[in-house]
Order: C-alpha cells, then sequence, then structure tokens
C-alpha cells in the first residue's frame, strides 16, 4: 500500500517538474529569441552608425583640409602684405605679428607673441589709438595717424585702423591692428619743407650776389685803371694790390654763394661704395700733392667689397673733399684721417641717430665715419659749423661744410659731427640704404 502510494507522488512530481521546466524552457526560447532579434537590430544599427561614422569621418577630413588650406592663405596673406598686423586676445596677449610689423618696430616675428601689447609695443601720440583701447572701449578707428617713440629710441610715424575680432557665435574674442608705415612720406613731408625755404633763401641770396658783384666790378676796375697810370715805384701801388686781391676774394666769395644757393640736379648712378670712398681719397692726394706729405689716410670696413648704393658721384666727391680740407687745416698738414664705413643694424641706426635721420620700412643707415686728430671742435661751435659763411679760420669763407650738408641733404642723407674720443672731430656721413633682410628685422 505504502509502495503504490509513493509510485503515484513521484509521478504527479514528475509531471509537475516536467510542467515547470517545459514552461521555463519556452520562456528561455522567448528571451533567446527576443535578444536574437535585439541582435539583429543592433547590427543594422551598428552598420548605419558606421556609415554615418565613415561619413562624417569623410566630412570633417575635408573640413580639417579646407581649414589647414584657409589657414596657409591667410599665414601667406599676412606675410605678403606690406602693411602691418597685429592681434590680441581679451587679456591683450599678442597672438598675431606679422614681418611687415617686425620690419616696422625692429623686433623678431616671434618675439613679440604670447607677450603683453604694451610690453612690446609703445602706446605712440595719441596713446589710445591701438588694438587693446578698441577691445576695451569697443570702438574701431580707421586711418588715424599717430607718432611712436621706439623703446630703443627713433621714432615712426604710422596710420593705423583697428578692428574687433568675433567667433561664430559673436562673443569678441581679441582685437586686430593694422598700418601703415608713413615715415618715408613724413621724412619727404620735410625734405619738401627744407628745399622750399633754402629756394627762398637761395633767391634772396642770389639777387643780393647779383648786387654786390657789380660794384665789385667796378672797384675791381677802377682800381686797374689806377695802378696803370700809377708809377711802378710808386708806393701807394701796394694799396691798389690790397684793393684789387680784397675783391678777388670778395668776388670768390659771390661766386661760392651763387654757387651754393644754384639748385643742382642729382644725376645718381649706381657705384661700389668701397670702391668709391679709395678712388675718392686717392684723387684727394693727386689734386694736393704738395700739402700731403706728411698726412696719413686710413680706410676701414666691414662691409662686402661688392657694397652698391646710388649717389651723384661729383657731387658726393665734394663732400669728401671739403671734409679732408678742413680737417688737413685744422691740424696744419701733419696727421691722421681716419675713415670707416659700416652698414648698420636698423635697431642700431634707429637708436644712435634719433631724429637725425628718418628711415623707411625696410631701410637702415650707412654709416661713413671721418675722424681727425686735429684739436677738434669746441662746444659753442659744433653746432654752427655748416651755417653758410661761419669759419673759424681767417682765410676762410665758411661754405665748405655748408656746401658738404647741402650735397648729402640732397641725397636724403645726414651729416652729424661730434668730438673724437681721443683728439679731433669726427664727421658721420649717413646714408639711408636698403636692410640686409626683407623684413627688416635685424638686431
Amino acid at each position: 500500500m505504502d509502495k503504490n502510494n509513493n509510485i503515484k507522488d513521484r509521478s504527479i512530481f514528475d509531471e509537475q517538474d516536467l510542467s515547470k521546466f517545459t514552461d521555463s524552457y519556452a520562456s528561455f526560447n522567448r528571451i533567446i529569441n527576443s535578444l536574437q532579434r535585439k541582435y539583429i537590430d543592433l547590427q543594422g544599427e551598428f552598420s548605419n552608425q558606421n556609415e554615418e561614422l565613415a561619413s562624417s569621418n569623410k566630412r570633417l577630413v575635408e573640413l580639417t583640409k579646407n581649414n589647414i588650406a584657409v589657414t596657409e592663405f591667410l599665414n601667406n596673406l599676412l606675410t605678403s602684405i606690406t602693411a602691418g598686423v597685429i592681434a590680441v586676445n581679451n587679456e591683450g596677449i599678442i597672438t598675431h605679428f606679422n614681418p611687415a610689423a617686425s620690419a616696422i618696430f625692429g623686433l623678431s616675428v616671434s618675439e613679440p607673441i604670447g607677450k603683453k601689447y604694451g610690453d612690446i609695443i609703445p602706446s605712440g601720440i595719441p596713446n589710445n589709438i591701438n588694438a587693446i583701447s578698441t577691445l576695451k572701449n569697443e570702438h574701431e578707428i580707421d586711418s588715424v595717424e599717430k607718432k611712436i617713440e621706439l623703446f630703443g629710441g627713433g621714432a615712426i610715424y604710422l596710420s593705423v585702423s583697428t578692428a574687433l575680432i568675433r567667433d561664430t557665435e559673436n562673443n569678441i574674442v581679441g582685437a586686430a591692428e593694422v598700418f601703415q608705415d608713413l615715415t618715408k612720406i613724413k621724412k619727404m613731408e620735410l625734405e619738401l619743407a627744407r628745399l622750399n625755404t633754402l629756394a627762398a633763401l637761395g633767391e634772396m641770396a642770389a639777387t643780393i650776389a647779383h648786387e654786390v658783384r657789380n660794384p665789385l666790378a667796378a672797384i675791381a676796375g677802377f682800381a686797374s685803371l689806377l695802378e696803370r697810370d700809377m708809377n711802378i715805384e710808386d708806393p701807394k701801388r701796394k694799396l691798389i694790390e690790397k684793393i684789387k686781391k680784397g675783391t678777388d676774394n670778395l668776388n670768390h666769395t659771390v661766386e661760392t654763394l651763387l654757387n651754393y644757393t644754384r639748385f643742382d640736379e642729382i644725376n645718381k648712378v649706381e657705384v661700389n661704395y668701397i670702391e668709391f670712398v679709395k678712388s675718392t681719397i686717392e684723387q684727394f692726394k693727386n689734386d694736393h700733392p704738395d700739402r700731403l706729405d706728411d698726412v696719413q689716410f686710413n680706410l676701414k670696413s666691414n662691409e662686402n667689397q661688392d657694397l652698391i648704393i646710388k649717389i651723384d658721384k661729383m657731387l658726393f666727391r665734394q663732400i669728401f673733399f671739403n671734409i679732408f680740407a678742413n680737417a688737413i687745416e685744422a691740424f696744419n698738414d701733419r696727421g691722421v684721417i681716419d675713415i670707416t664705413i659700416n652698414k648698420l643694424p636698423r635697431l642700431t641706426s634707429l637708436t644712435k641717430y634719433s631724429g637725425k635721420l628718418i628711415l623707411g620700412m625696410h631701410e637702415t643707415i650707412l654709416e661713413t665715419s671721418i675722424s681727425d686728430d686735429g684739436p677738434g671742435i669746441s662746444e659753442d661751435k659744433i653746432n654752427k659749423i655748416f651755417a653758410p659763411f661761419f669759419t673759424t679760420k681767417a682765410s676762410g669763407n665758411g661754405l665748405g661744410l655748408a656746401v658738404a650738408w647741402k650735397i648729402i641733404k640732397a641725397h636724403g642723407g645726414e651729416i652729424v659731427v661730434d668730438q673724437n674720443i681721443e683728439q679731433g672731430a669726427v664727421f658721420h656721413l649717413l646714408m639711408p640704404t636698403r636692410v640686409n633682410n626683407e623684413n627688416g628685422a635685424i638686431k
């Protein structure tokens, strides 16, 4: 009895377990089928995502190529244009500084990058015409002229425009400053004003000279008549000789004055400057053989023998002749004349000769220093020696250095004189010339 009951209970249990297992298996199959369908869906979605990603990558590559091309184009544009460009971010840090700006300010292209604008670029006059002011006030500037005194010395004149830089959402992210170098134009304006003044003085001097020349000719003529009618032994003939000599000296002075006031046409040609100076020294020696036995000329130069500049050879040679003659008279035909030729770096030119010579963007100074070992020039006379008729010599007419000054000014240059450190005087002939490289960033 108990055995049969056990068999019956086991049968009922097996049927229940089988029913549960069947249900579980069916549920498992449903889950498996659902997972398979989801897997297939995910595979499809993954395939679509891959296609979209590949398409996005392709577009990104194309955009990157376009951005690189645009960046290269903009960089080439900034490199090529003659206008200076400076860009700053919202903190006033310089982010862009092109080669033209480098040439104008005498700085390397990379030096200002990452530095504060005010630490690198002087504010100038007016002091609110720059990118920093535009960034603060959100007021853009269009072609305003300003003067900048460089930190190392020298002044430049600029025409400045500014603009705010905005991102795609129109937020201000910085400011740009674009400027043109007006220094050479200012130089031309000053030269024009100087030439107009010289022309007016020249007309007046020429008129006076002609008025003086006529009575001088009459005095010389009457003196010759008196001399003709006098006896050879007459002691008064000496007075007549003095009158004639005096009129000759006055006539020579009048002739020199007329030459000084006359406008000389400048016929510039390219010359090898080192060779030109050598030949000038030799010609001066040949023209004064009786005075140069105890005079020594020393020519020194660190420049290339092929240094080429454009000058009027005949007129420029006269500058050297007049300075040489002045030195020889100063040390009484016995001494040393040193001539040193240097092409100065642009920054050195701006520093050393601040205010003496206005340079263009790509210009520096060719300096020719002529020194002697004479007695020198006293401080009260050093600023007067280029004035017409100023002389410290009894026999001089005071026009030699004035003529030299006039000729070099006509060439766009300048003469500066100072005391020799050891003894004597030094005349610096300053001529504008091209810098050694195109961007002008020489130190």
